[in-house]
Protein backbone atom coordinates (compact mmCIF):
# COMPACT_ATOMS: atom_id res chain seq x y z
CA UNK A 1 0.00 0.00 0.00
CA UNK A 2 1.09 3.57 -0.78
CA UNK A 3 1.18 5.65 2.02
CA UNK A 4 3.07 8.43 0.26
CA UNK A 5 2.84 10.95 -2.23
CA UNK A 6 5.75 11.30 -4.43
CA UNK A 7 6.31 14.63 -6.37
CA UNK A 8 8.12 14.35 -9.28
CA UNK A 9 11.24 15.77 -10.03
CA UNK A 10 12.24 17.18 -13.29
CA UNK A 11 15.24 16.13 -15.27
CA UNK A 12 17.41 18.46 -15.34
CA UNK A 13 19.39 19.90 -18.58
CA UNK A 14 22.42 20.66 -16.41
CA UNK A 15 24.34 18.97 -13.32
CA UNK A 16 26.48 20.37 -10.90
CA UNK A 17 30.46 19.55 -10.35
CA UNK A 18 32.83 20.23 -7.06
CA UNK A 19 34.32 22.58 -9.74
CA UNK A 20 31.10 24.77 -10.31
CA UNK A 21 30.28 27.87 -7.97
CA UNK A 22 26.80 28.36 -7.25
CA UNK A 23 24.92 31.48 -6.15
CA UNK A 24 22.26 30.90 -3.55
CA UNK A 25 19.84 33.81 -2.27
CA UNK A 26 16.55 34.08 -0.94
CA UNK A 27 14.93 33.20 2.13
CA UNK A 28 15.77 31.02 5.36
CA UNK A 29 15.80 27.66 3.04
CA UNK A 30 18.00 29.12 0.63
CA UNK A 31 20.42 28.91 3.58
CA UNK A 32 19.66 25.72 4.87
CA UNK A 33 20.43 24.17 0.85
CA UNK A 34 23.49 26.07 0.85
CA UNK A 35 24.60 25.22 4.04
CA UNK A 36 24.50 21.56 2.29
CA UNK A 37 26.69 22.62 -0.51
CA UNK A 38 29.28 24.09 1.78
CA UNK A 39 29.25 21.07 3.97
CA UNK A 40 30.18 19.01 1.01
CA UNK A 41 33.21 21.56 -0.19
CA UNK A 42 31.27 23.19 -2.61
CA UNK A 43 32.13 26.94 -3.40
CA UNK A 44 28.73 28.20 -2.90
CA UNK A 45 28.03 32.48 -2.11
CA UNK A 46 24.98 32.30 0.38
CA UNK A 47 22.57 35.75 0.85
CA UNK A 48 25.32 38.59 0.52
CA UNK A 49 22.34 40.73 1.45
CA UNK A 50 21.11 38.42 4.33
CA UNK A 51 17.84 36.81 4.74
CA UNK A 52 15.50 38.20 2.34
CA UNK A 53 11.98 37.01 1.08
CA UNK A 54 10.04 38.69 -1.64
CA UNK A 55 11.47 38.33 -5.00
CA UNK A 56 11.05 41.99 -6.12
CA UNK A 57 13.71 43.52 -3.60
CA UNK A 58 15.93 40.57 -3.98
CA UNK A 59 16.21 40.58 -7.81
CA UNK A 60 16.68 44.37 -7.48
CA UNK A 61 19.86 43.87 -4.91
CA UNK A 62 21.08 41.31 -7.77
CA UNK A 63 19.79 43.75 -10.90
CA UNK A 64 22.01 47.18 -8.71
CA UNK A 65 24.75 44.93 -8.30
CA UNK A 66 25.55 43.64 -12.11
CA UNK A 67 24.72 47.47 -13.14
CA UNK A 68 26.88 49.01 -10.50
CA UNK A 69 23.99 51.14 -9.63
CA UNK A 70 24.33 53.72 -6.81
CA UNK A 71 23.20 53.34 -3.33
CA UNK A 72 19.72 54.45 -2.95
CA UNK A 73 20.66 57.37 -0.59
CA UNK A 74 16.44 57.04 0.91
CA UNK A 75 16.57 53.84 1.75
CA UNK A 76 19.20 54.76 4.88
CA UNK A 77 17.71 54.23 8.39
CA UNK A 78 19.55 55.31 11.75
CA UNK A 79 18.52 53.36 14.57
CA UNK A 80 19.60 52.02 18.03
CA UNK A 81 23.56 53.73 17.34
CA UNK A 82 23.69 51.61 13.90
CA UNK A 83 22.72 52.59 10.49
CA UNK A 84 20.83 50.06 8.29
CA UNK A 85 19.39 50.00 4.63
CA UNK A 86 15.79 49.36 3.96
CA UNK A 87 17.38 46.85 0.56
CA UNK A 88 19.18 45.07 3.26
CA UNK A 89 18.28 42.00 6.32
CA UNK A 90 19.27 43.74 9.74
CA UNK A 91 22.62 42.13 10.12
CA UNK A 92 23.67 44.75 7.40
CA UNK A 93 24.85 47.90 9.26
CA UNK A 94 27.30 50.20 9.98
CA UNK A 95 28.44 52.88 12.81
CA UNK A 96 27.63 55.29 9.80
CA UNK A 97 25.76 56.41 7.06
CA UNK A 98 29.30 56.63 4.86
CA UNK A 99 30.58 53.36 6.47
CA UNK A 100 27.49 51.38 5.27
CA UNK A 101 27.60 52.63 2.09
CA UNK A 102 30.96 52.10 1.62
CA UNK A 103 30.26 48.24 2.89
CA UNK A 104 27.37 47.95 0.24
CA UNK A 105 28.99 49.04 -2.41
CA UNK A 106 31.93 46.30 -1.62
CA UNK A 107 28.63 44.39 -1.33
CA UNK A 108 27.40 45.00 -5.12
CA UNK A 109 31.30 44.63 -6.16
CA UNK A 110 31.32 41.26 -4.75
CA UNK A 111 27.98 40.57 -5.98
CA UNK A 112 28.60 41.25 -9.21
CA UNK A 113 32.06 39.26 -9.31
CA UNK A 114 30.42 36.19 -8.24
CA UNK A 115 27.23 36.16 -10.42
CA UNK A 116 29.52 36.47 -13.35
CA UNK A 117 31.35 33.44 -12.43
CA UNK A 118 28.87 30.88 -11.31
CA UNK A 119 27.23 28.11 -13.04
CA UNK A 120 23.81 27.98 -10.87
CA UNK A 121 21.56 30.27 -9.24
CA UNK A 122 19.37 29.53 -6.54
CA UNK A 123 16.53 31.94 -6.08
CA UNK A 124 14.61 31.19 -2.95
CA UNK A 125 10.66 32.66 -2.86
CA UNK A 126 9.39 33.39 0.31
CA UNK A 127 6.60 35.71 0.30
CA UNK A 128 4.37 37.42 -1.43
CA UNK A 129 3.44 40.37 0.65
CA UNK A 130 5.29 43.27 -0.32
CA UNK A 131 6.10 46.01 1.56
CA UNK A 132 6.77 49.92 0.56
CA UNK A 133 7.64 52.84 2.25
CA UNK A 134 4.13 54.98 2.79
CA UNK A 135 5.69 58.77 1.58
CA UNK A 136 7.53 57.19 -1.23
CA UNK A 137 6.49 54.13 -2.30
CA UNK A 138 9.50 52.82 -2.37
CA UNK A 139 10.01 48.30 -2.01
CA UNK A 140 12.05 48.03 0.83
CA UNK A 141 13.30 44.06 1.71
CA UNK A 142 12.95 44.62 5.45
CA UNK A 143 11.25 47.07 7.88
CA UNK A 144 14.02 46.86 10.65
CA UNK A 145 11.70 46.87 12.85
CA UNK A 146 9.79 50.14 11.88
CA UNK A 147 5.97 51.47 13.09
CA UNK A 148 3.63 49.91 11.39
CA UNK A 149 2.35 53.49 9.35
CA UNK A 150 6.21 53.57 7.87
CA UNK A 151 5.15 51.02 4.90
CA UNK A 152 1.77 50.32 3.18
CA UNK A 153 1.28 46.22 2.56
CA UNK A 154 0.57 44.57 -0.78
CA UNK A 155 0.40 41.37 -2.26
CA UNK A 156 2.56 41.14 -5.98
CA UNK A 157 0.96 39.50 -8.47
CA UNK A 158 2.33 36.79 -10.52
CA UNK A 159 2.96 39.26 -13.52
CA UNK A 160 4.25 42.10 -11.15
CA UNK A 161 7.09 39.19 -9.99
CA UNK A 162 7.81 38.17 -13.74
CA UNK A 163 8.06 41.92 -14.92
CA UNK A 164 11.29 42.31 -12.01
CA UNK A 165 12.56 38.80 -12.73
CA UNK A 166 12.61 39.70 -16.79
CA UNK A 167 14.60 43.02 -16.52
CA UNK A 168 17.28 40.92 -13.68
CA UNK A 169 17.21 37.96 -16.58
CA UNK A 170 18.43 40.44 -19.47
CA UNK A 171 21.40 42.18 -17.18
CA UNK A 172 22.28 38.84 -15.95
CA UNK A 173 22.51 37.44 -19.44
CA UNK A 174 24.78 39.80 -20.44
CA UNK A 175 27.05 39.37 -18.03
CA UNK A 176 26.93 35.52 -17.99
CA UNK A 177 25.26 34.01 -20.83
CA UNK A 178 25.86 30.39 -19.23
CA UNK A 179 24.31 30.54 -15.90
CA UNK A 180 21.20 28.34 -14.85
CA UNK A 181 18.87 29.38 -12.83
CA UNK A 182 16.72 27.16 -10.48
CA UNK A 183 13.90 29.01 -8.56
CA UNK A 184 12.26 27.28 -5.47
CA UNK A 185 9.66 28.26 -3.15
CA UNK A 186 10.12 28.24 0.47
CA UNK A 187 8.26 25.64 2.45
CA UNK A 188 8.48 28.03 5.48
CA UNK A 189 5.05 29.10 6.25
CA UNK A 190 3.95 32.54 6.84
CA UNK A 191 1.34 32.25 9.39
CA UNK A 192 1.48 35.77 10.90
CA UNK A 193 -0.31 36.71 8.10
CA UNK A 194 -3.12 34.56 8.63
CA UNK A 195 -3.27 30.41 7.15
CA UNK A 196 -5.03 32.01 4.36
CA UNK A 197 -3.17 34.70 3.35
CA UNK A 198 0.00 32.34 3.50
CA UNK A 199 -1.84 30.27 1.04
CA UNK A 200 -2.63 32.89 -1.33
CA UNK A 201 1.10 34.73 -1.02
CA UNK A 202 2.56 31.49 -1.87
CA UNK A 203 0.18 30.48 -4.80
CA UNK A 204 1.60 34.12 -5.88
CA UNK A 205 4.99 32.69 -5.98
CA UNK A 206 4.12 29.34 -7.44
CA UNK A 207 2.22 30.96 -10.47
CA UNK A 208 4.84 33.35 -10.66
CA UNK A 209 7.47 30.73 -10.76
CA UNK A 210 5.37 29.01 -13.45
CA UNK A 211 5.77 31.68 -15.33
CA UNK A 212 9.20 32.46 -15.39
CA UNK A 213 10.57 28.89 -16.04
CA UNK A 214 7.49 28.32 -19.05
CA UNK A 215 9.26 31.58 -20.35
CA UNK A 216 13.08 31.09 -20.32
CA UNK A 217 14.58 27.71 -21.33
CA UNK A 218 17.60 28.29 -18.68
CA UNK A 219 15.00 28.58 -15.92
CA UNK A 220 14.28 25.49 -13.77
CA UNK A 221 11.59 24.80 -10.79
CA UNK A 222 13.00 22.55 -7.78
CA UNK A 223 9.65 21.62 -5.79
CA UNK A 224 11.16 22.07 -2.39
CA UNK A 225 7.80 23.39 -1.32
CA UNK A 226 5.76 20.83 -2.73
CA UNK A 227 8.10 17.84 -0.92
CA UNK A 228 7.73 19.27 2.17
CA UNK A 229 4.53 19.97 2.28
CA UNK A 230 3.30 16.86 -0.04
CA UNK A 231 5.74 13.89 0.71
CA UNK A 232 5.92 15.22 4.27
CA UNK A 233 2.90 16.14 5.82
CA UNK A 234 3.37 15.31 9.61
CA UNK A 235 4.55 17.88 12.05
CA UNK A 236 7.23 15.79 13.01
CA UNK A 237 9.14 17.22 10.19
CA UNK A 238 8.72 20.66 11.71
CA UNK A 239 10.12 22.41 14.58
CA UNK A 240 8.39 23.36 17.69
CA UNK A 241 6.73 26.39 15.74
CA UNK A 242 5.61 23.95 13.21
CA UNK A 243 6.44 26.36 10.89
CA UNK A 244 9.88 25.81 9.56
CA UNK A 245 10.85 22.42 8.74
CA UNK A 246 13.43 20.63 10.95
CA UNK A 247 16.65 19.07 10.30
CA UNK A 248 15.28 15.50 9.32
CA UNK A 249 12.76 17.20 6.69
CA UNK A 250 16.29 19.39 5.54
CA UNK A 251 17.95 16.17 5.03
CA UNK A 252 15.24 14.50 3.14
CA UNK A 253 14.90 17.81 0.67
CA UNK A 254 18.59 17.70 0.06
CA UNK A 255 18.90 14.07 -0.84
CA UNK A 256 16.19 14.83 -3.52
CA UNK A 257 18.34 17.74 -4.58
CA UNK A 258 21.58 16.77 -4.89
CA UNK A 259 20.35 13.26 -6.75
CA UNK A 260 18.66 15.33 -8.93
CA UNK A 261 21.47 17.74 -9.81
CA UNK A 262 24.95 16.99 -8.96
CA UNK A 263 26.89 14.80 -10.78
CA UNK A 264 27.85 11.27 -10.72
CA UNK A 265 31.13 11.84 -9.32
CA UNK A 266 30.23 14.28 -6.94
CA UNK A 267 27.25 12.26 -5.50
CA UNK A 268 30.53 9.53 -5.06
CA UNK A 269 32.94 12.39 -3.31
CA UNK A 270 29.80 13.24 -1.09
CA UNK A 271 29.41 9.99 0.19
CA UNK A 272 33.27 9.73 0.78
CA UNK A 273 32.83 12.81 2.77
CA UNK A 274 30.28 11.55 4.72
CA UNK A 275 32.70 8.68 5.85
CA UNK A 276 35.62 11.25 6.78
CA UNK A 277 33.97 13.92 8.54
CA UNK A 278 32.14 10.58 11.03
CA UNK A 279 35.72 9.43 11.44
CA UNK A 280 36.49 13.15 12.34
CA UNK A 281 34.23 13.40 14.85
CA UNK A 282 34.28 10.12 15.89
CA UNK A 283 36.17 10.96 19.54
CA UNK A 284 37.43 7.76 21.39
CA UNK A 285 37.85 7.42 25.09
CA UNK A 286 41.73 7.09 24.96
CA UNK A 287 42.97 9.36 21.91
CA UNK A 288 46.28 8.40 22.60
CA UNK A 289 45.71 4.63 22.41
CA UNK A 290 47.46 2.90 19.57
CA UNK A 291 44.13 1.23 18.23
CA UNK A 292 43.04 5.18 17.96
CA UNK A 293 46.00 6.43 16.77
CA UNK A 294 45.80 3.49 13.64
CA UNK A 295 42.33 4.51 13.14
CA UNK A 296 43.32 8.26 12.95
CA UNK A 297 45.80 6.98 10.11
CA UNK A 298 43.61 5.98 7.83
CA UNK A 299 41.32 9.12 8.26
CA UNK A 300 44.39 11.02 7.68
CA UNK A 301 45.02 8.94 4.33
CA UNK A 302 41.29 9.22 3.42
CA UNK A 303 41.28 13.01 3.46
CA UNK A 304 44.94 13.09 2.03
CA UNK A 305 43.44 11.20 -1.09
CA UNK A 306 40.45 12.96 -0.93
CA UNK A 307 42.33 16.41 -1.45
CA UNK A 308 43.04 15.73 -4.88
CA UNK A 309 39.65 16.35 -5.42
CA UNK A 310 38.25 19.15 -3.16
CA UNK A 311 40.29 21.20 -0.55
CA UNK A 312 40.17 19.44 2.60
CA UNK A 313 43.42 20.97 4.38
CA UNK A 314 41.76 21.97 7.56
CA UNK A 315 40.73 18.38 7.96
CA UNK A 316 43.97 17.68 7.28
CA UNK A 317 45.37 19.69 9.66
CA UNK A 318 43.56 18.67 12.68
CA UNK A 319 43.97 15.45 11.82
CA UNK A 320 47.45 15.48 11.97
CA UNK A 321 47.36 17.62 14.98
CA UNK A 322 45.71 14.77 16.56
CA UNK A 323 48.43 12.04 15.87
CA UNK A 324 50.71 11.51 18.28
Amino acid sequence: MNWQIQVPIPKYTFDLSHSDKVFSVGSCFAQHMADRLLHYKFSCTINPYGTLFHPIPLLQNLTDALKGSEIDEELFLAREDAVFHYSCHSSIWANSKDELKNKLQDLHASVSKDLKESKLLILTFGTAFLYQLADSSIVVANCHKQPKNTFTKGLSSPQEIQTVFQSFYAELKKQNPHIQILLTVSPVRHIRDGVHNNNVSKSALLLACEDIQNTFADVHYFPAYEIVLDELREYRFFEKDRVHPNEEARDYVWEKFSIALLNPASLLINKDLDKLFSSINHRAFREESEAHQQFLKKTLYLALKLNSKIDLEVEIKELKKRLQ
